[in-house]
């Protein structure tokens, strides 16, 4: 992208939250309306872009909507936790012909999919002539899909030659991943093919999926990289002087260790089965007071092992349960708590945060 455009969504780097570019001052300085409406000047080094508010008209002539039509922006993937049959963990490309019932002659819509836990970062290039051109850049949330263009498939040849270039990010305790640098596999003569097109889970429509890289190459990747345990014992020796090895600090165990994602952040589960393993002679009264307990229980204990975040996955249901922990926490001093990440929890999880001293 040569710059930011009216129209594009932004992210900004140095606080949260986001907003929509209304007006270009110069090359240096954009007007954002944020989440409230305000209309703020920024610098364009402060802003990250994310996507368009709108998309030119795409779609065949019957003049159906499509997804992209509708919603533009970062959307989430149908990502089903543990399914075995679904594909490997990683970032994909797709091609997804506009009108699903036209498959060999719609317009095609090219969407970048983050199928991984990773936050991520992406570059994408085209080669033209010998020459490199910048297409696009930008962010994805994991579990996540961003629409980048829409093209007729006589351009399909571009992209035959194209540069993915991916960085991955994961918040707290996280298994780092080498940065990706990887060719677009695509061979233009298959948008011509039918059996190209297969129906994808991840998208739940008919599409050319091209895998890009897997989290699982880019983690052997990495661990190619490090040291051997044989180095790391030497490099122990020379810090330690000999054979000492460095002393073992004791861990004690507490309630929250099970629980936590990281040194200060916990993810509890409250769904009934999690809690206890007798439920037949439960009635909804008798879970909803387990469950409620269990809340403060673990509030109590964050509070005191000195977490920064808790999530609480309650799940959708009828509302009941997430409508009583929301309850309490109007009433819980010294935190502030929101809707959980909906890429990664959906509409089942709430987010707490503790203020610190």
């Amino acid at each position: 992208m040569a710059g930011f455009k009216v129209g594009d969504r932004v992210i900004f780097l140095n606080e949260k939250g986001g907003g929509v570019v209304t007006k270009i001052v110069s090359d240096q300085i954009v007007h954002v309306s944020d989440e409230d409406g305000f209309e703020i000047p920024y610098s364009v080094t402060d802003l990250l872009r994310t996507g368009t508010q709108e998309t030119d008209y795409h779609s065949s002539g019957s003049g159906g909507n499509n997804e992209a039509d509708e919603n533009p922006d970062l959307t989430p993937i149908y990502h089903v936790p543990n399914k075995t049959d679904q594909r490997p963990a990683g970032v994909y490309m797709a091609l997804i012909p506009a009108d699903q019932e036209n498959i060999l002659k719609s317009p095609l819509d090219i969407f970048i999919i983050n199928h991984s836990e990773y936050q991520l970062l992406f570059n994408i290039f085209l080669n033209r002539s010998g020459i490199w051109h910048g297409l696009e850049y930008g962010y994805i949330e994991p579990e996540s899909k961003l629409f980048l263009k829409a093209i007729e498939r006589t351009d399909i040849h571009d992209w035959a030659n194209g540069l993915a270039q991916l960085l991955f990010f994961m918040e707290g305790k996280a298994s780092p991943l080498l940065p990706a640098s990887v060719t677009i596999n695509l061979k233009p003569v298959k948008v011509y093919k039918e059996e190209a097109f297969r129906y994808e889970g991840l998208l739940r429509k008919y599409a050319m999926v091209i895998e890009l890289t897997t989290t699982e190459k880019q983690a052997q990747n990495l661990s190619d990289k490090l040291p051997d345990h044989d180095g790391v014992r030497l490099m122990q020796e020379k810090i330690y002087g000999g054979g000492r090895k460095p002393e073992k600090v004791q861990k004690t165990e507490s309630f929250m260790d099970k629980h936590k994602v990281d040194d200060k952040i916990a993810e509890v589960d409250l769904h009934i089965g999690e809690l206890t393993e007798d439920t037949s002679r439960l009635s909804n009264v008798d879970m909803l007071k387990i469950q409620m307990a269990y809340v403060e229980k673990c509030m109590d204990h964050a509070r005191a092992e000195r977490l920064s975040k808790i999530i609480f996955i309650h799940g959708v249901g009828n509302g009941t349960l997430k409508n009583e922990i929301l309850r309490f926490l109007r009433q819980t001093e010294e935190i502030e708590f929101y809707d959980a990440p909906y890429a990664r929890y959906g509409m089942g999880a709430t987010e707490v945060s503790f203020y610190r001293h």
